[in-house]
């Protein structure tokens, strides 16, 4: 964020938008939900390592409501009805059953704590908080090498990657 500007995160618009645009073109809306942020209020026999695929489509939900502080709508897991609460701070992606490469990771923001810290006592703050700049001064001093000493195995870096589950 620019300094002295205060203005909401624009998780919500994105989400907003990207829900419209696959509802006008008749795809499947589903959201991935980080279900260890405080006050997600769902089904959590349903998720899996962290991580619960929502449905969001017209056919799927009732009383869908997309604000700036989260989402809400009424829906059946295994055939019992739940109402479903999720902070927008959750989200973490939102995509087409039909074509997940369509859809958009959502990155975290720095904004979600200024916008907990002004928002309605009795609310969470997120948890999210901007990290210090630190200037590479191109030393190699208190860098771990890469290479593994004797008898340590070598850990190979993956790409992180999103597991789409149905």
């Amino acid at each position: 964020m620019s300094d002295g500007i205060k203005v909401p995160p624009c998780r919500p618009y994105v989400l907003r938008a990207m829900y419209d645009w696959m509802v006008d073109n008749l795809l499947t809306p589903q959201i991935a939900v980080n279900v260890n942020f405080p006050e997600v209020d769902l089904p959590l026999q349903y998720a899996q390592n962290g991580l619960i695929i929502l449905n969001i489509s017209p056919r799927a939900v009732l009383n869908l409501k997309i604000d700036n502080r989260g989402i809400s709508f009424n829906a059946r897991f295994g055939g019992v009805p739940h109402s479903v609460y999720v902070p927008m701070i959750a989200v973490t992606s939102i995509y087409p059953r039909e074509d997940p490469k369509l859809g958009m990771y959502l990155l975290p923001e720095a904004g979600y704590d200024d916008f907990y810290e002004s928002s309605d006592a009795g609310t969470s703050k997120g948890h999210l908080s901007a990290v210090e700049e630190v200037e590479n001064t191109g030393s190699k001093e208190n860098v771990p090498s890469s290479a593994p000493e004797s008898g340590e195995k070598k850990v190979e870096h993956k790409k992180p990657t999103l597991e789409i589950v149905e």
